[in-house]
């Protein structure tokens, strides 16, 4: 017998099963990251509701990272106990969605209350602003 008239090696036998768990766990992870792929920026957007419930106002409009013409005092306005959504007691974060390479969209849903917030968030730095849509 020479070597071309070998018999060519059978393929292992439960290759089609591992074919089979890799196409799946791709699957799956592709799931995880589609979910927790806006993640930061929805934390980031808990963490400032968070502070505005405990009544923490500085810290809050440090974590807002506003521009220089939105001023502390315009904040209270928008976001304290007299702002639009009075005290805030509660909140629930609908969902997030890349808006461009740099920026999320978080709608979030405070006190019950309708309409629904959408804020945009930067990636990078993790800012807030309100969303002109």
């Amino acid at each position: 017998m020479t070597l071309l008239d070998a018999t060519p090696p059978k393929p292992p036998r439960h290759i089609g099963r591992y074919i089979l768990l890799a196409v799946f766990l791709s699957i799956v992870a592709s799931g995880v990251a589609y979910y927790f792929w806006n993640y930061p920026e929805e934390h980031a957007v808990s963490r400032f509701l968070e502070t505005l419930q405990k009544g923490d106002y500085k810290t809050a409009y440090a974590l807002w990272q506003p521009s220089s013409t939105y001023s502390f005092d315009d904040f209270v306005k928008d976001w304290g106990p007299n702002g639009d959504y009075g005290k805030i007691r509660e909140f629930e974060i609908l969902r997030a969605s890349s808006t461009s390479s740099d920026t999320v969209s978080v709608t979030v849903m405070i006190n019950q209350q309708t309409p629904v917030l959408k804020l945009l968030v930067d990636k990078r730095t993790k800012g807030m602003a309100y969303s002109p849509y």
